[in-house]
């Protein structure tokens, strides 16, 4: 989160006593020793009579307890009953120690509550003396709330003084604001938007979020807005991030060199990665053409086969070098010769971890793998982009714990693949304080019932059986259970495992499991007999698998075989290199920037690696379908097993 939480943590710390006299409150005596606790005062309360006065001590207790940073006891006092419905006269008093401790306790359940209905100008009903304390917990239970659209409102009314801060830090607060705010929420706002300031930063919130625009036409609307919107707070003082677009446009790079494998073993890779990269580079070239009425150069190779291609609207040049058969050591001097201003490659993974050693390079490079992940310095100009199986384990984890899921069971393949996924798997969960009950690697060959049947603890339970016979002597009428400690299930597997796994999981009694997977699971091509013993089954995927509807796949489908599976996933890392390519520096310097790419959303951290953000999509029908953001696992899946199911 962006909220600036700890300052605001010791303002809800500072003494509330002058706040509630400052706001009408009469002081009530109390008996210090006497309420020790939220019980105490709330057990006293119910000896006075019901009303204003009794109130008036509640809230005078909650902030006493709030002088002696004891929250939990203001929290009781104020969610109490006796609050359900604040008098009149104690409505802001009451709001003001709720968001002081909301705050301080970080608790974002509360502050949904409280931020539905709350009136971004909310602050302006206090004292003037109170009112920048005020404004600023306000804005900090929106903040904790989500509520990306009210906090963009009442920074957009607000004196920056008020709040400690200049135009431009009000101005970029807004639009990262406005960034998180749904698509919707925008629209709807933009329709019933009142007033020269909130118009105009819903224009340009709306113009920057079509998806058909470039790198490029982005920088010449938001120079547009700015001239038509002359005189607007964010013209005059332009967020930080879009100066720092227009900025990276000037120095965007003019020449690019493309090194992969376009031969040899990893030759199919390789042109398709190609293949999407020039797609992407010149479906953009077409939107600024048609903006600039500028025409496309020829390609041409040479003798050798490398190849280059430009476009006078990029005005970008791009050579294509072979990589296959020689280390990046000995092709550096080549892929130089034309001095690019960025290299995109190599693909093989042993040449990314031979640039990795390097202590710098003499031009950034976008390396299109990753190297393994260890201590030490890396040099700064390589930045690493791919399609990481550790990506799609984190976000698995933080899908489990944002639906209220604790503990899961986990089915890995063994191998240095699977030892990767089980690690970041692993490492996330941990951060999330999530808990993994149990994790079977398996390969494919062995007997799988058995597998699952120890994942889900039936040998277990069939060994306490057996043990209890022993013991008493004689045979006992018994059937198995599984464990009931889980509440999800990980199975990292590929299609053909992944169809005898699940069936297997009902016919143990897991059938109302909700069960994830990260992409392997789906080939890419429908195939609905076979994938219906996966329905119910939730994963992870790239938007290119599971979104169909953009302009630029329906184009890339007409003129592209072999798109889905596979390859297709190279076809749009390759389109996603190239978005990167003009963007790496904003992502640089404004590290909270997202590309939304075919690959799924892109962040640079701060090791210059790019993580990605896929989308879910769930099986039904044997079909999968984009799942919706609020979709929860079905209570029970559970497909009978059938003869042939089971081939070990």
């Amino acid at each position: 989160m962006s909220c600036h939480l700890p300052n605001l943590r010791r303002l809800a710390l500072a003494s509330t006593l002058t706040t509630l006299l400052a706001t009408g409150c009469t002081p009530i005596q109390l008996q210090e020793d006497a309420i020790r606790n939220a019980s105490d005062a709330l057990n006293a309360a119910q000896e006075m009579s019901p009303g204003e006065e009794t109130q008036r001590f509640l809230l005078r207790s909650a902030a006493n307890f709030q002088d002696q940073d004891s929250h939990e006891n203001a929290r009781r006092i104020l969610r109490s009953g006796a609050f359900e419905e604040p008098a009149e006269e104690l409505g802001n008093q009451h709001l003001l120690l709720s968001m002081a401790s909301i705050v301080a306790l970080e608790d974002r359940e509360w502050a949904e509550q409280v931020a539905t209905g709350l009136d971004p100008a909310q602050y302006n009903q206090y004292p003037e003396d109170v009112r920048p304390r005020a404004a600023r917990l306000q804005q900090a239970v929106y903040e904790l709330a989500g509520a990306h659209l009210d906090t963009a409102r009442l920074l957009m009314g607000i004196d920056p003084a008020l709040v400690g801060l200049d135009r431009q830090q009000v101005n970029d607060r807004i639009w990262q604001a406005l960034k998180k705010t749904p698509e919707d929420q925008l629209e709807e706002a933009a329709t019933s938007a009142i007033g020269f300031e909130s118009q105009g930063w819903y224009e340009l919130a709306a113009t920057l979020r079509q998806q058909s625009l470039t790198f490029e036409a982005q920088g010449r609307a938001v120079r547009n807005w700015q001239f038509n919107w002359i005189g607007h707070q964010g013209a005059e003082a332009l967020p930080s991030e879009l100066t720092i677009m227009t900025q990276v446009l000037a120095q965007r790079p003019e020449r690019i060199t493309l090194a992969l494998p376009l031969s040899g073993p990893l030759s199919a890779a390789g042109n398709m990665v190609r293949e999407g990269f020039l797609a992407a580079y010149y479906g953009d070239s077409q939107q600024d053409r048609e903006s600039t009425s500028e025409a496309p150069e020829e390609t041409g190779s040479d003798d050798e086969g490398t190849v280059q291609a430009s476009d006078a609207s990029h005005g970008i040049t791009i050579t294509i070098v072979d990589t296959n058969g020689r280390p990046i050591s000995e092709l550096m001097p080549e892929l130089l010769a034309d001095k690019p201003d960025l290299i995109v490659g190599p693909l093989a993974k042993e040449d990314v971890a031979a640039l990795a050693e390097e202590e710098s390079l003499p031009v950034p490079v976008l390396a299109l793998n990753y190297a393994p992940e260890q201590e030490g310095p890396r040099p700064p100009q390589l930045f690493q982009f791919g399609l990481s199986a550790e990506d799609e384990a984190r976000q698995i984890a933080e899908k489990i714990r944002e639906q209220g899921l604790n503990t899961a069971l986990v089915l890995i393949p063994r191998g240095d693949w699977g030892d990767r996924v089980a690690g970041a798997l692993k490492r996330k969960m941990d951060e999330l304080d999530g808990v993994i009950l149990d994790m079977e690697r398996y390969a494919e060959e062995d007997n799988l019932r058995n597998v699952a049947a120890e994942l889900l603890g039936i040998n277990v339970s069939r060994e306490r059986a057996i043990e209890l016979e022993r013991t008493l002597g004689t045979n006992i009428e018994f059937e198995p259970r599984r464990r009931q400690d889980a509440d999800a299930i990980i199975m990292v597997a590929e299609p053909n495992i992944a169809r005898q796994f699940k069936p297997l999981f009902a016919f143990y009694y897991a059938g109302d499991v909700p069960v994830f997977s990260p992409s392997i699971i789906y080939s890419g091509r429908p195939d609905p007999t076979r994938d219906r013993d996966l329905n119910g089954v939730f994963f992870t995927d790239l938007p290119w698998i599971l979104d169909r509807e953009p302009e630029f796949r329906q184009q890339a489908y007409e003129q592209f075989d072999n798109l889905d599976g596979p390859l297709g996933r190279l076809f749009a890392m390759g389109a996603d290199a190239w978005a990167l390519s003009t963007r790496l520096p904003l992502m640089q310097q404004v590290s909270d920037t997202r590309v939304d790419g075919h690959t799924g959303e892109l962040w640079l951290d701060g090791n210059n690696r790019i993580h990605r953000a896929q989308m879910w999509g769930v099986f039904r029908e044997g079909v999968p379908v984009i799942a919706s953001g609020d979709e929860q696992a079905p209570e029970e899946i559970v497909e009978p097993l059938r003869d042939g199911d089971i081939v070990n």
